[in-house]
């Protein structure tokens, strides 16, 4: 968390007889989330905090409440804005995914840093220019030609409600290849938040 990395390599020196040190495992944000929901699995009565629904503790990021003076934007775009908006908005608001939304906020899809390389494929980016193509035309270049777009593309988006456990919710980021969960209302699939595996280490953390 302090060095703001996922992934540590776990390494053997033994500095007796200098060999080179050997790497052992790779712990990950995700690896010790599951670790901690698996010590939990049968025994979550004895932390309630872990019962408790995340939409009432400080966790993640959330739409701003209507009034709410402090409230900062949550990062969102629609699916026709241009690719170099998105670049924009992930260095402003200093963000690594942004929920790609309809006109009434409700999840279609999301664009993430990781998608920004996969332009690499085929060297796409040397053929497009950043404010002229859209963020759905961009992730039909990254993915599989035949792969589905917005929400039935189910391993890109991974959802919560704000009803749902702090213990959910873990167990959910302990999921391989999950690193952030967006937050919506259920039925419209409005968005109202998202929670980063960094959100919870933060929240665990104090």
């Amino acid at each position: 968390m302090q060095n703001k990395v996922s992934t540590v390599p776990i390494i053997h020196s033994s500095p007796e007889d200098g060999s080179i040190p050997q790497l052992l495992h790779l712990a990950s944000l995700s690896g010790i989330l599951k670790c901690i929901c698996r010590h939990f699995k049968h025994s979550a009565g004895s932390l309630p905090i872990l019962q408790l629904p995340i939409g009432s503790i400080p966790l993640g990021t959330w739409v701003p409440r209507v009034g709410d003076p402090n409230g900062q934007p949550l990062a969102m775009l629609r699916p026709n804005a241009s690719l170099g908006a998105a670049l924009s908005m992930f260095v402003q608001a200093k963000v690594s995914s942004i929920p790609i939304v309809d006109d009434n906020d409700s999840l279609l899809d999301i664009y993430s840093r990781s998608d920004i390389t996969a332009l690499a494929k085929d060297k796409a980016y040397a053929r497009i220019s950043l404010d002229e193509i859209s963020i759905h035309q961009a992730l039909l270049l990254g993915q599989d030609a035949n792969a589905p777009y917005g929400l039935y593309n189910g391993h890109r988006c991974h959802m919560c409600l704000r009803s749902d456990s702090l213990h959910k919710v873990m167990e959910r980021l302990a999921s391989p290849g999950v690193r952030r969960l967006v937050i919506v209302e259920a039925g419209s699939k409005r968005v109202e938040g998202i929670i980063s595996l960094s959100d919870v280490f933060r929240f665990l953390l104090g």
